[in-house]
Parts: structure tokens; sequence; C-alpha cells
């Protein structure tokens, strides 16, 4: 699957009027390497979080409505971390409740 990043920058460049000039002062780096990254297929995450910091402009979101796959399931997720939860909680009580009873005896035999 292609993505053509470079094509998604170019069209943020043009909608917001912005130059490969403003591109090397905003991220510091000379004019070569943001030729560079306008002409290769790929880009670093990092990079990427730069420039979406700087056009204001989620590229991340952009790529992830392409992709094929479906969302996480964040529910089935959050009923594990929750079941996993209760079940330590569980296990302290049950902790708790032994050392109680044994307090109870102990306090009885005296």
């Amino acid at each position: 699957m292609q993505l053509e990043i470079p094509s998604m920058i170019k069209r943020e460049m043009e909608r917001k009027r912005i130059s490969s000039a403003d591109l090397v002062r905003a991220l510091k780096i000379n004019h070569a390497s943001v030729s560079g990254m306008l002409q290769r297929p790929t880009i670093q995450v990092q990079r990427l979080a730069e420039l979406s910091e700087f056009f204001e402009y989620n590229f991340f979101r952009e790529i992830a409505q392409k992709l094929p796959y479906c969302e996480p399931d964040t529910a089935n997720l959050a009923d594990k971390t929750e079941i996993a939860t209760l079940q330590t909680r569980v296990h302290d009580l049950e902790l708790e409740v032994s050392i109680l009873r044994q307090t109870i005896r102990d306090l009885a035999g005296r």
C-alpha cells in the first residue's frame, strides 16, 4: 500500500501557503533535507509528528483513515483491565480476611 505521504505534505503546504524555506526554518534542517523529504515515499514518525504540529494538521489521522484495518476493540481491552483489577482486589481482600481471622483466633485464645 502506497500512502503518498509527500503529496499529503505538499497539499498542506499549498493549502496553508507554506514554502520549502518556511519548512527549513521551522524544522531547523537544511534545504536538501526538506527536498528529500518531499520526494521520498517514507518519512520518520517523529518528523511527521513535527510536521503535524507545524501545520496544525493530523497527518496520522489521514493515514489511519486510508488503512483497511478496523479499530481496536477498546471496550474489550477495558473489560480485561477491569477484570484484572477486580481479581487483584479480591485477592487482597481474601488475604486481609485471613489475617483478621487469625487475629481474632489469637485474641480469643488469650
